[in-house]
């Protein structure tokens, strides 16, 4: 069987490609990396980096694309989860949530490890684990 050695990107649809830029780098701390035109990419799309573990958030905005915000319901993608280092480091997450002022869910606890939850500007929802 052939191996994977990690994640490389996820591209996201997003309503307003700008305004989910700006919301991910003050909540996330992704930093822009390039941007891309319809032309060069197919539709408009702005990458964002995660610079300790180089993992990049595409966000696109197709011409095309619905207004609707997301529904975990349809087919596709449900959420995203990051892995963070302890029970300390989820608790300055929640507190930098907080901070910003950005709703999130109580800490859930189950068998396989404690998370927070949160969406971003289109309802994409996002958890932090440990």
């Amino acid at each position: 069987m052939p191996s994977l050695s990690g994640a490389s990107h996820l591209a996201l649809t997003v309503r307003d490609m700008d305004a989910s830029a700006a919301w991910y780098q003050r909540v996330l701390g992704l930093q822009e990396l390039r941007r891309y035109g319809a032309d060069d990419a197919g539709s408009p799309r702005i990458l964002l980096l995660e610079p300790s573990t180089f993992f990049v958030l595409g966000l696109c905005q197709p011409d095309d694309r619905s207004s609707e915000p997301f529904d975990h319901r349809r087919t596709g993608l449900d959420h995203l989860a990051f892995k963070v280092a302890d029970p300390d480091e989820l608790d300055r997450w929640i507190a930098h949530l907080d901070e910003l002022g950005v709703p999130h869910s109580p800490v859930r606890v189950l068998d396989l490890g404690r998370f927070v939850s949160f969406e971003d500007p289109d309802g994409i929802q996002f958890e932090l684990w440990v």
